[in-house]
């Protein structure tokens, strides 16, 4: 029952931000991603509710794992790993502040040269492992969500960059694949 229950928490935050970023400039209350400031209910909001989707997730499944007396396939592990590292390593190259909205500067050199979105791509792996690792629908579920948001993601922050960035992103961008090689 708290699987479920921490499964049906982490869902209800990945499907929040994705209905808010697709559903907010619609009704009126503005882009929801990226955010126009720190300071504002898109930004706050954001925050609190990927961390719904991130911390349940993490629990369940710490608890799934306690239960399969916590063995992990070499890939699926080797993924996690390679995967949120990088993740990690691609958002402290692009700058944590602009990685949440701020537009400080347009990076295109290191990672971002091969993609526009290394970070989403990098997560892709982290996911893959997870779901490798935890085989369970009650994890698939907010994985695929995360997954989701992540594809979403691209194409609502592109007009908000090339409005911040003008000519040198539709540069960036006619020279540089969204993902690695689409």
């Amino acid at each position: 029952m708290i699987i479920w229950a921490l499964s049906g928490l982490s869902t209800l935050g990945f499907v929040s931000i994705i209905a808010l970023s697709l559903g907010a400039p619609r009704i009126g209350l503005g882009r929801y991603w990226p955010p126009e400031s720190a300071p504002s209910w898109q930004h706050s909001s954001f925050r609190i509710l990927f961390r719904l989707g991130l911390y349940p997730l993490v629990a369940l499944s710490a608890l799934i794992a306690r239960d399969l007396g916590f063995w992990m396939p070499v890939v699926g592990f080797a993924l996690i790993v390679i995967g949120f590292g990088a993740a990690l390593l691609f958002t402290g190259k692009l700058g944590w502040k602009q990685a949440f909205g701020a537009a400080e500067g347009l990076v295109t050199t290191g990672p971002y040269a091969f993609s526009r979105n290394p970070v989403y791509v990098a997560t892709w792996l982290g996911l893959l492992g997870w779901a490798l690792c935890l085989p369970h629908p009650e994890v698939f579920v907010p994985l695929a969500l995360w997954a989701v948001l992540y594809i979403v993601a691209p194409y609502l922050e592109e007009p908000w960059l090339e409005e911040k960035f003008g000519a040198p992103f539709t540069q960036y961008k006619a020279s540089t694949p969204r993902f690695f090689g689409l």
